[in-house]
């Protein structure tokens, strides 16, 4: 803190040079009106309502909020200058309300500056666990995650939805008013904490979709697949929320509390015909041995109850009779299953809470908070795979084997004590799922004083402590490496006075063995099962903890202002450390996993100042320039971190401004650094190596290596090497995990605005935004998929530095895969949002009642990246597949109608748009574009194109009386079915044969809620 401290005076010098944008200040741009109508909108954070506005709020306010208008806090987002407003995109409670206060999630998703989540939806995979916001697709750990105005984790199921009165986004970096992460942008969820009364929120819905898709069901039909129900309903969702408080000491006080609870039930893969099988793209062969990629298919989930065996070069499988004989392996008798994986995982959410709030004297407040949640998700995971045994010893006199098994393993040797065969077996276990338990604890707490030391002077002081833990837990956990010993234990198995026992039994190396009978129609034992699959969990806990000092207020009152100004020098001053804790530990199966416990912290100091240089003069209402500075003095990091920001704002008249900004932000890696590596062994294409005998494959020459950083004694070393296999990988040490030296990420981002509303047409405006987001030094995990080829084919010397040679040998014995800070991303675009209020509805004379019109779309205009420094520039706009993962849609909009009936009322019409995209392999040059091979054409001609996707969603809001309202609503109106892409041949992101981030693959969403007042 002495450093910053001492830095002081050089922040004071540089805020005032440092000019940018209060975004349209006082003056209101937007009508007030069109707040009434619109569930999304562009406009100043802390506007006031119109009267009519007010009013309307006041009426739909179940339990009102009691607030004493001297000290009432204001929240605003992007700036500690109450007056200083940031273009921002308001969500207001209209639109959760519409879509389901039980799911913001899926809320946030249907707009287009917010990547779409998986949620609950998707893999076992426990990162998969929290719902955490992705603006801009930058990634979840560069979008800043507020709670009226303050920290909290990055996971909106910890969230009472109930309990949302708005929700801010601010686009861009706001690293100089907020810190570390804000690099894409800032969410900041406004909720309720003053009540004075009880008020009761419920929602029950259930999916529901027809299975009539004529190519699902041929195919289902053709690859021996159960069919779907023709109408199924499912995934019932139940949401649930009590709030209630009561105001104290004559309205100066107010306790108000919370809790609700939300549950939703699983839903396999085997409900809709779209799900019902793993689409592959089958080959057709043309030539011989080249894969087209040009016709679908169902795989991956079949089984053969009879086992397979290799055996002296042979296949066979055990006889259908129950005999300990086998016969020769057949194809037909393999058996289609349902694929019983979970789509939805079973979610069960409990948050509860309090907020007490108290003006100490008509000009401060004190306020604190109590957050609590809790959530568990259960996942399952069917698995068709086989438990395959590579080369087994099987002793010849094993008692388990018929006499003609014996025979054909050990030939002249069978049951002869001593002798053993060498078996290679493929094992399935018919109705198999591994079991997958999510849960998580999240609780913050906070105390908060506020206040005004004089009309031109407000304080806030605040701390905050938040801790969560995760936890996960997998059961029947199939994995080869981890289990391959096992099934050798127990196939080596002896005669016991009569038992077949293991033999590590015998010796005491192993009491647990359990024999594994897997030689008749019969078995394998059902004992054995829970020998040869595995338990392993991971508990992964972070804290946080953060005080902040602030003052704000202007400088009219000592005369500080332009002259061509009326109003002051506004400022803002800021003290603040924040520290944070990560610890890991892994269990079972996963007890390889490194544990660690580590801490870092910062303190930081900024402010900002907002200059208005001119006002009320012809064609100028407002120019003011306002700019922010921040150091941020790490523990872990040598020397303090700088950000800034500078905006300018111009209103030419009121109802038509302009506003522009440049901002630089950073982001300081918690768990990126934090954690600790996890080494694990696999395998690497070596080109430098020889691979195994018999293969197609050529090594690499020594001048084709050197430029890896190979020597030449090593390549020489390496030429007599037999450890590689056929396709030249071999055995190696990868090392993930977190990077102690690993440096803050930085982004510079410039947002350009423009904000109409005209006189004439009060009722509508318009807001046109650009925005430009570029990270350097961006962190990333290794994907050492790539890094073979980047380094011998590409020559990244960056990939190169990551491969560790045996200095001797020339062997590879580690692929260093931590995080790096390694190249680059950009993301720039424009958003565009219209919103149109008509009053007075009407045919002739007659009242038809209200219709509000609301628009908002994105242009995506560029998203490039590179994973390394000096690497090949990933440019996926328009896109889909393989490097680029799910699509990168040029354009998507949320637009709605919203008709107030005459009588009361609300039915709303909304409409998702994202436009098409094109698979990556057909990108005009290269990394995206198609590299043929001597075996695949790499050309993908069933998934060119995905088509854009409209989506239409039903809502009616219906007030039975003064103090209860009914809601309705339908998402997916159409039940229109997500595109095909398959479930892995486009590469990662596709789930489900599509992708569901960005489709809906769930059939129609169908909602019933009710809000009550009770007192």
């Amino acid at each position: 803190m002495l450093r910053l401290l001492k830095s002081s005076t050089a922040i004071a010098v540089c805020l005032g040079a440092c000019v940018a944008s209060t975004a349209f200040a006082d003056e209101a741009v937007w009508a007030g009106a069109s707040q009434d109508s619109t569930p999304v909108q562009a406009e100043p954070t802390t506007k006031a309502k119109s009267g009519k506005a007010k009013k309307k709020a006041d009426k739909q306010t179940e339990a009102s909020a009691v607030t004493d208008p001297d000290v009432a806090e204001v929240v605003v987002t992007g700036s500690r200058i109450r007056r200083s407003r940031p273009g921002v995109t308001v969500v207001n409670s209209d639109l959760l309300t519409t879509r389901g206060a039980g799911r913001l999630d899926d809320t946030l998703s249907a707009l287009p500056q917010v990547a779409p989540m998986l949620g609950e939806k998707g893999s076992n995979d426990p990162r998969l666990g929290p719902a955490r916001i992705n603006l801009r697709r930058l990634g979840t750990g560069r979008t800043l995650t507020l709670l009226n105005g303050e920290r909290m984790s990055n996971d909106v199921y910890v969230i009472p939805g109930t309990l949302v009165e708005r929700v801010d986004i601010l686009t861009g970096g706001a690293s100089a008013v907020y810190g570390s992460d804000a690099i894409a942008g800032v969410i900041n969820f406004i909720v309720k904490k003053r009540f004075n009364g009880l008020v009761i929120d419920s929602e029950v819905s259930t999916q529901e979709s027809t299975n009539d898709d004529p190519f699902y069901e041929n195919l289902l039909a053709e690859d021996g697949y159960p069919q779907p129900k023709k109408v199924v309903w499912g995934g019932e969702q139940t949401y649930t929320t009590i709030a209630g408080g009561r105001n104290l000491a004559g309205g100066k006080g107010n306790i108000s509390l919370f809790a609700g609870f939300r549950h939703s039930e699983p839903m396999k893969f085997s409900m809709f015909d779209h799900t019902a099988c793993p689409l592959y793209m089958n080959e057709q062969p043309v030539p011989s041995g080249v894969l087209q990629n040009d016709k679908w298919s169902c795989g991956f989930t079949e089984y053969n109850p009879y086992s397979w065996f290799g055996v002296a070069g042979g296949n066979y499988t055990n006889a259908k009779d129950g005999s300990r004989t086998w016969r020769e392996f057949d194809e037909k008798d393999t058996v289609r299953t349902a694929q019983n994986d979970y789509l939805q995982r079973e979610t069960k959410t409990v948050n509860a809470g309090g907020f007490f709030t108290y003006n100490l004297t008509d000009r401060i407040t004190f306020d604190s908070s109590l957050l609590t949640t809790g959530y568990e998700q259960r996942g399952q995971n069917a698995q068709a795979v086989s438990f395959y045994v590579d080369g087994a010893e099987v002793p010849c006199d094993n008692p388990l084997l018929g006499a003609q098994q014996a025979n054909l393993l050990c030939g002249a040797d069978a049951g002869v004590a001593g002798k053993t065969g060498t078996l290679y077996a493929a094992i399935w276990r018919p109705d198999y799922t591994n079991q997958y338990n999510i849960k998580a604890y999240d609780v913050r707490a906070s105390a908060h004083l506020s206040g005004r030391m004089s009309s031109a002077l407000n304080f806030d002081l605040s701390v905050q402590r938040s801790r969560r833990t995760e936890k996960y837990l997998g059961t029947d956990i199939f994995d080869w490496w981890a289990t391959k010993d096992l099934y050798k234990k127990a196939l080596d198995v002896v005669n016991v006075n009569g038992v077949a026992t293991c033999r590590s039994v015998v010796d005491g190396t192993d009491p647990n063995c359990v024999p594994l009978d897997a030689f008749s129609s019969n078995g394998p034992n059902p004992d054995v099962w829970k020998y040869v699959t595995l338990t392993g969990g991971s508990r992964v806990v972070t804290e946080q903890f953060v005080a902040t000092g602030a003052i704000n207020g202007t400088l009219e009152d000592q005369g500080i202002r332009s002259p061509w100004a009326k109003d002051g020098v506004g400022y803002a001053v800021v003290v603040e450390h924040r520290w944070n804790r990560a610890a890991e530990e892994g269990s079972g199966a996963y007890a390889w996993w490194s544990r660690y416990d580590n801490s870092d912290s910062v303190n930081e100091l900024g402010g900002e100042l907002d200059v208005p240089v001119i006002q009320d003069v012809p064609y100028i209402k407002q120019l003011s320039v306002s700019g922010g500075f921040r150091l941020s003095d790490y523990k872990s990091i040598k020397d303090p971190l700088k950000t800034w920001k500078m905006e300018v704002n111009y209103i030419i008249v009121p109802g038509l401004g302009f506003h522009a900004s440049v901002n630089r932000a950073i982001r300081q890696g918690v768990l990126e650094r934090l954690q600790q590596a996890s080494p694990y062994s696999g395998t690497f294409r070596d080109y430098c190596a020889p691979p195994g005998a018999g293969s197609n494959l050529e090594r690499y020459t020594y001048e084709q290596c050197a430029s890896s950083g190979m020597t030449q004694a090593q390549y020489d070393a390496l030429s007599n090497s037999k450890a590689c296999d056929t396709n030249g990988y071999c055995p190696v040490l990868y090392r993930p995990g977190g990077n102690p030296n690993l440096q803050p990420e930085t982004s510079d981002s410039t947002t350009i605005g423009l904000a109409f509303q005209p006189k004439f047409l009060p009722d509508f405006n318009l807001t046109l935004d650009y925005y430009d987001i570029n990270v350097e030094g961006a962190f990333n995990w290794v994907r050492t998929g790539i890094v073979a080829d980047q380094c011998f084919n590409q020559h990244v010397d960056f990939y190169c530095s990551l491969i560790k040679r045996d200095p001797t040998t020339g062997t590879v014995t580690e692929i260093n895969a931590m995080y790096q800070n390694s190249g680059f991303v950009r993301n720039k675009g424009y958003d565009l949002s219209m919103n149109y209020y008509i009053r007075n509805l009407k045919i002739g004379d007659r009242a038809l009642g209200t219709l509000g019109l609301a628009y908002n779309g994105s242009f995506l205009t560029g998203y490039d990246q590179a994973f390394a420094p000096g690497a090949p520039v990933y440019s996926c706009l328009g896109y889909f597949g393989f490097y680029c993962d799910a699509p990168w849609p040029e354009y998507r909009h949320y637009a709605s109608a919203s008709w107030g009936m005459p009588w009361k009322g609300r039915v709303t019409l909304a409409w998702r748009y994202a436009s098409s995209t094109t698979n990556s392999k057909l990108a005009p040059k290269a990394p995206l574009a198609s590299a043929p091979s001597w075996n695949n054409t790499d050309s993908y001609p069933l998934i060119a194109k995905l088509p854009a996707s409209s989506y239409f969603d039903l809502a009616l809001n219906y007030p039975i009386t003064k103090d209860v309202e009914l809601r309705f609503n339908i998402q997916n109106l159409m039940d229109k079915n997500p595109p095909k892409v398959g479930y892995a041949d486009a590469g990662s992101g596709a789930w489900f044969n599509t992708y569901p981030q960005l489709y809906d693959a769930f059939g129609r969403t169908i909602r019933v809620g009710v809000r009550a007042k009770i007192w």
